[in-house]
């Protein structure tokens, strides 16, 4: 009984220790804690050359359309760099440049410069793209501006102005088309363009009254005469009949004089303007001027076939070109001529005669007052390159009066034997010295409250005929200004936010106030010597609230998510735009992370825009208002590697 009872006593302990003992012990002889065997997984891993070097600077480019919008991603555009030291120009990863690197959906290129001399790099360019005009530009690169930008607007070879938009015009049409009914065209390399029913066609492109009324008047006709043969650069025949293209951009004369000082207009003709209207031409063979083109309106002209090959130049005849000038021009450099204004050599004679002319090569050699344009007024005539993105001086032209004595506009003829875009232009430039210390202007820019501006504004400079826009992507510091180059007339400064403008007035750097006793109302800043403001200040009628920094890194992260593992993102230097409403307004090149800095309470949407830098690939992100950190991926292809399970031991 008594060993019975002991046996289960033990037998109940050895079952209980048992049950303890399973939770805690395998049950193999060695007491080895029990883990889930191994599962299969895929890990992706990163490219190991990925990362790039920061070079030195930057610039980028922003190709948009006449009205500001950047192209869409289905039009192609293409770069070509035209300066001599265009060599030292590195794609965003720090190599040398490929065609692929000058080519661009979406209207964004991005380049970088290993380093920038004490002097400093300018570099010009032309932008072309597909079913637009092409355009020019210069970027420079300073110690002081390492990283920059510049935008180029392109006119569309097909345009119907619309309400409120710049008054610019274009037209592609069949010479057919052009004839119209009673007349047939016909064209062979042997014998030219063939006319029946008439000796000449002329396609006459003017700009809606209507759609222009308190900003522009103007127009252009191009005649073309029977037997004109059409040449290319080479001045071989064309073998077949090209298409015409004409485009007309009014000068804005009559806006200019009647533009209330609160308004900052938004779409220009004038910023669509070949290269600007502060340039440098050639005066004589050893001689090249900086100044400025104060505009009557320019035309283009294009004569292609269907292979693409565009007419340069005539056998037979030349084409007849007759613009029409607001009558509200400003003529910058005043001369006129009575006498027989088709005879171009007497009108030359007259522009450039020692003593009396006031003219050499187009270039106005006197320092005088302007005046509106009048009657007999000779007009510098200029032809643009659009290979080499330059303008040259072409001939001389004399303003006449129109047949309709109501009109709004006076008129300019010219004959011209090879095509381009022409201008009526006149070029003026500082005289005896220069009026800048080394022809530079800069400034700062001040809020309402004395604080340094955090205002995505844009500094606007004008004048009768002459526009010149420096946006907030020329600038490094929103509280800074500089330009180069000052025109050498009268101009009035504006800030230009939205379509209007926010500049209450100037200090210069003498003290002397203009226009800061207004109670903050928007004014228009006249300077009569506009190199008054270098070193001065520039006010705004606004105080907003302090911007919000928001943090952004860009970094590599693997294009696929199927993977069980994704690895750690890479940073790394990138070039990224920045964009407000739509509208392009600053450019960054950092190294890592970087602070965008967005207008508090402002309900513009803000975008970004940026490169994978190794190769021509953009990406676009909307941009949160708010001081939240975010990523700017970009997605490379990954490495999957498969790691199977081996089981427990």
């Amino acid at each position: 009984m008594g060993n019975k009872q002991f046996k289960l006593t033990k037998l109940a302990l050895a079952l209980g220790v048992t049950v303890s003992l399973a939770g805690c012990f395998s049950d193999n002889d060695n007491n080895v804690d029990i883990k889930p065997p191994p599962e299969d997984k895929t890990v992706a891993v990163l490219p190991g050359d990925l990362v790039v070097d920061k070079k030195a600077g930057s610039f980028s480019i922003v190709v948009t359309d006449s009205a500001g919008q950047p192209l869409s991603d289905d039009v192609s555009a293409t770069i070509k760099f035209t300066s001599s030291n265009a060599a030292s120009i590195l794609n965003t990863a720090g190599g040398a440049l490929t065609e692929e690197d000058k080519a661009a959906t979406g209207g964004s290129f991005a380049f970088t410069v290993d380093a920038i001399p004490a002097d400093g790099l300018s570099f010009d360019f032309v932008i072309t793209a597909d079913g637009f005009l092409s355009n020019s530009g210069t970027v420079e690169l300073s110690s002081d501006d390492v990283d920059v930008a510049d935008q180029v607007r392109l006119t569309a070879r097909s345009l119907e102005q619309a309400e409120n938009a710049a008054p610019i015009i274009a037209t592609t049409s069949t010479l057919a088309e052009v004839a119209g009914e009673g007349v047939t065209t016909s064209y062979t390399a042997a014998g030219g363009l063939a006319l029946e029913g008439a000796d000449s066609i002329t396609l006459t492109k003017d700009l809606d009254a209507a759609k222009n009324t308190n900003k522009a008047a103007g127009g252009v006709s191009v005649t073309l005469n029977n037997g004109t043969k059409f040449r290319d650069k080479d001045n071989k025949e064309l073998e077949s009949v090209p298409t015409l293209t004409v485009a007309y951009f009014g000068n804005e004369a009559t806006r200019s004089t009647s533009e209330a000082d609160t308004a900052a207009t938004q779409e220009s003709s004038l910023d669509a303007f070949p290269g600007g209207l502060g340039l440098t031409v050639a005066e004589n063979e050893t001689t090249n001027r900086e100044g400025s083109f104060a505009t009557g309106g320019f035309v283009a002209i294009e004569l292609v076939d269907e292979n693409g090959t565009k007419v340069d130049n005539f056998a037979g005849g030349d084409i007849k070109v007759a613009m029409k000038i607001d009558k509200n021009t400003s003529n910058t450099c005043p001369m006129t001529f009575d006498g027989d204004a088709s005879d171009a050599a007497a009108v030359k004679a007259a522009a450039e005669a020692d003593g009396t002319g006031m003219f050499k090569n187009g270039v106005c050699t006197q320092a005088v007052a302007p005046r509106q344009i009048a009657v007999n007024d000779i007009f510098p005539v200029w032809s643009y390159d659009e290979d080499a993105g330059k303008w040259s001086f072409e001939s001389y032209g004399v303003v006449k009066a129109d047949a309709n004595a109501e009109a709004t506009t006076h008129n300019v003829a010219v004959s011209v034997n090879h095509l381009s875009y022409w201008n009526l232009d006149f070029f003026t430039y500082i005289i005896g010295a220069d009026k800048c210390n080394n022809r530079r202007l800069s400034f700062d820019i001040k809020d309402s409250n004395g604080d340094n501006s955090e205002v995505y504004a844009d500094v606007l400079v004008e004048a009768n005929s002459y526009r010149l826009l420096i946006g907030a992507y020329n600038r490094t510091d929103l509280a800074k200004g500089t330009f180069r180059n000052p025109p050498s007339f009268p101009v009035k400064l504006k800030m230009m936010k939205d379509g209007e403008n926010i500049l209450d007035g100037a200090t210069l750097k003498d003290g002397t106030t203009i226009d800061l006793d207004d109670n903050g109302a928007a004014s228009g800043v006249q300077f009569t010597d506009l190199c008054d403001l270098d070193g001065g200040t520039l006010q705004l009628t606004t105080a907003p609230a302090a911007n919000i920094v928001k943090p952004l890194t860009p970094q590599f992260v693997c294009a696929s998510n199927t993977a069980d593992e994704q690895p750690t993102p890479i940073t790394t230097p990138t070039i990224a735009q920045l964009f407000r409403g739509g509208r392009f307004v600053k450019t960054f090149y950092p190294s890592g992370q970087f602070e965008v800095s967005l207008e508090n309470g402002d309900s513009a949407a803000y975008t970004v825009r940026y490169k994978n830098p190794n190769n021509n690939t953009w990406f676009t992100q909307a941009i949160e208002a708010n001081t939240t950190a975010a990523t700017l991926d970009i997605p490379v292809a990954c490495t999957v590697q498969n790691l199977t399970g081996t089981g427990g031991s």
